[in-house]
C-alpha cells in the first residue's frame, strides 16, 4: 500500500446528512431467533490504544458474522453497556468470572437477532484475569462447545486477557487509525506481538490523509510482516448514535450505506484470512 494506490474512503461529513443524536431506523426483531451452528473460530479485536474504533468493529463484525461477542473489556465504556447489560442490576457471579473459575462453557446471552449474542464483560474481571494461556484454551473451548464463532473484544493494551484472546484467535484485528499517537501505539503492538496472525485495519481514515501517513503505516506492515484489510471512513456520526443494534443491523441509508459496505468487507478479509 502506498500514498498512490491507497483508496481513501469518501469523506462522511462531506456525503452524509443527519442530525446529531438522531435514534437509528428500529429493527424488527426475528421471530422465532435460533442460533446457528458454525464451525469452532475464534477472532480477537485489539489495540494498544483506546478510542481507536475496536469495540465497534467488534460490535459490527460479530453481528455480520453471527457470531457470539465475548467482552473482555472492564471498563463502562466498552461493549457489554451499550448492548445493554448492566451489571450493578445483576446479583449472581458473572457469567465470565463464573466459566473461568469452573472451566465450563458460559451460555451467551441472546440478542435476539438483533444484535449479536454476548459473553458480558465485568468490572471484576481486571482483577481476575486467568493466565494468558487458560485464555487461549479457554475460548476454543467455548467456541467448540457451543459450536459458535467467537469476536472477542480485548481491553485496550497488553494484558494477560488480551495476550491470551490474541494466542487463542485464528486473526487479530487491529484497527489502524492514521494519526502520529496512534501510529506509535500500533508500532508498540508490533513490536510486542511480532509472531502472532494480524490484519491492519486503517479507520477513521479521512478522505485525503497525509502522504506520511500512509508510508508510514507501510513500513510497519513491511517491517512485521501483517497484513493490510479494507479500510473503513471517519463518520463523525457514530459517537452520536443512541440505538444499541449494531448499524450492519439496519437496513443501509444514505447516512449508513458506506460504513455497511466497508464493514462488510472486512467481514470477508477476515473470513479470507489463511484460507
Amino acid at each position: 500500500m502506498s500514498a498512490e494506490t491507497f483508496q481513501a474512503p469518501v469523506d462522511a461529513e462531506a456525503r452524509i446528512p443527519g442530525q446529531a443524536g438522531e435514534l437509528d431506523e428500529p429493527v424488527a426483531e426475528v421471530k422465532g431467533y435460533t442460533p446457528p451452528e458454525q464451525e469452532p473460530d475464534v477472532v480477537a479485536v485489539a489495540g494498544f490504544k483506546g478510542g481507536v474504533g475496536k469495540s465497534r468493529t467488534a460490535k459490527e463484525l460479530a453481528f455480520l458474522r453471527q457470531a457470539v461477542l465475548t467482552d473482555f473489556e472492564w471498563d463502562w465504556g466498552g461493549v457489554t453497556r451499550g448492548w445493554g447489560y448492566f451489571e450493578e442490576d445483576r446479583v449472581s457471579t458473572p457469567p465470565l468470572l463464573r466459566a473461568f473459575q469452573t472451566g465450563e462453557t458460559p451460555k451467551p446471552l441472546s440478542g435476539n437477532g438483533r444484535k449479536p449474542d454476548l459473553i458480558p464483560g465485568h468490572t471484576d474481571f481486571e482483577r481476575n484475569q486467568p493466565k494468558a494461556d487458560v485464555v487461549a484454551e479457554s475460548l476454543q473451548q467455548w467456541s467448540r462447545g457451543l459450536k459458535r464463532r467467537l469476536v472477542v473484544d480485548t481491553h485496550p493494551g497488553g494484558c494477560e486477557s488480551t495476550y491470551g484472546a490474541m494466542a487463542g484467535a485464528r486473526v487479530t484485528v487491529v484497527p489502524a487509525v492514521l494519526g502520529n499517537e496512534e501510529l506509535r501505539a500500533l508500532e508498540g503492538l508490533l513490536t510486542n506481538l511480532p509472531d502472532y496472525p494480524l490484519l491492519l485495519i486503517p479507520y477513521k481514515v479521512s478522505r485525503a490523509p497525509a502522504a506520511w501517513l500512509l508510508d508510514e503505516l507501510e513500513r510497519l506492515s513491511d517491517t512485521f510482516q501483517a497484513q493490510i484489510g479494507p479500510a473503513v471512513g471517519n463518520y463523525s456520526w457514530i459517537p452520536d448514535r443512541r440505538s444499541r443494534v449494531p448499524i450492519c443491523a439496519g437496513k443501509p441509508s444514505k447516512r449508513t450505506g458506506q460504513f455497511i459496505e466497508e464493514m462488510q468487507a472486512v467481514a470477508e478479509a477476515v473470513e479470507n484470512y489463511g484460507r
